[in-house]
């Protein structure tokens, strides 16, 4: 199909999807069923159902896989459902602009790496606050592909995220900041932790391991790494980017735990984590900010990516200083 008979097909199709189904859709993507969605929207079951089955038919594609269990939504259902609840909430966003009468508070809408949230970004923050004390900054941290998807939707200003691939990255402005290093971490008291350990990488990858989740941007280059070492990728025992959960497996398990050496900067430096001796340039990689080239940012913006630019590299060096790293026996 040619550029311009898809563009007049979508429009076509959503001008005879109608804002009641999208409710409807939204309901029982997020509540795992149909009885569930209507009890939220107040309406009967057989009504959200008719409201289903009528975009099914206008798209002609199963948004669901109905069984015993619930509803869930199939690949087609995931990709309208991203989109449909980006769009919901821009919308909520700009019913809400309009009912701000004094239109004294701007909203700076931030994604963020969790690394970037968890080391600097809090004190940032804070200096920005003392400048613009009438701006409200919202910020939403996830794994960088969903963060450049709602920069993409609309529903963010910026991002402070690790440069993605040049596929992912087209149509958008990077600048960068600072290189950031993927490292093979884990808890003082770990086996290969203790004096005289084989922290070899093939050793290593025996151990259970926690790796960042399929898809991200670091994900990604540890794979690169792994293939260009000789070795293959084993069975990672856990996968997460989340902060939180990171600093607490890494302390009270006997799990290697693999990700950005800022994640662990507290726990090197209060010497509960010990780092291993693994380095290569496929595990380091550029970090800093993406924006829609088009973008015209107000004074408050342009505020805070400049105190992002001033403090935001500090992090490599300060990560670099607290670094607690094992000797090669």
């Amino acid at each position: 199909m040619k550029k311009e008979s898809l563009i007049e097909n979508t429009a076509h199709l959503l001008a005879r999807i109608s804002f009641r189904q999208i409710r409807c859709f939204i309901a029982v993507a997020q509540n795992g069923s149909f009885m569930a969605a209507a009890n939220v929207l107040g309406i009967t079951q057989p009504a959200v159902s008719r409201s289903i089955r009528e975009i099914e038919s206008i798209l002609n594609v199963s948004l669901f896989d109905r069984s015993l269990r619930g509803a869930v939504l199939t690949p087609h259902g995931r990709k309208l459902f991203d989109a449909a609840e980006a769009g919901i909430a821009l919308m909520a966003e700009g019913v809400r602009a309009t009912q701000d009468i004094s239109g004294s508070r701007e909203l700076l809408r931030i994604g963020a790496l969790p690394n970037v949230c968890g080391l600097v970004l809090p004190a940032i923050i804070e200096d920005f606050q003392h400048v613009y004390p009438h701006t409200t900054i919202r910020i939403v941290s996830g794994a960088n592909a969903d963060l450049l998807a709602r920069l993409r939707q609309g529903g963010l200003d910026l991002v402070i995220g690790r440069l993605s691939d040049t596929v992912s990255m087209k149509g958008l402005t990077f600048q960068h900041l600072y290189d950031e290093e993927i490292v093979f971490a884990m808890g003082a008291q770990h086996v290969l932790a203790q004096p005289g350990a084989n922290v070899e990488l093939r050793t290593v990858l025996e151990m259970p391991m926690l790796a960042p989740i399929p898809g991200t941007v670091i994900r990604q280059e540890l794979e690169r790494f792994l293939f260009r070492s000789g070795v293959v990728a084993p069975n990672f025992a856990l996968e997460s980017i989340d902060a939180g959960f990171i600093n607490k497996i890494i302390r009270a398990s006997n799990h290697v735990v693999v990700t950005v050496e800022a994640l662990v900067t507290e726990a090197r430096t209060s010497g509960d984590v010990v780092v291993l001796p693994i380095r290569d340039d496929a595990l380091r990689g550029p970090v800093g900010l993406t924006m829609l080239p088009d973008t015209q940012p107000g004074p408050a913006l342009r505020m805070l990516m400049q105190m992002f630019r001033e403090n935001l590299p500090s992090a490599s060096q300060h990560t670099k200083n607290d670094m607690k790293m094992m000797d090669k026996e």
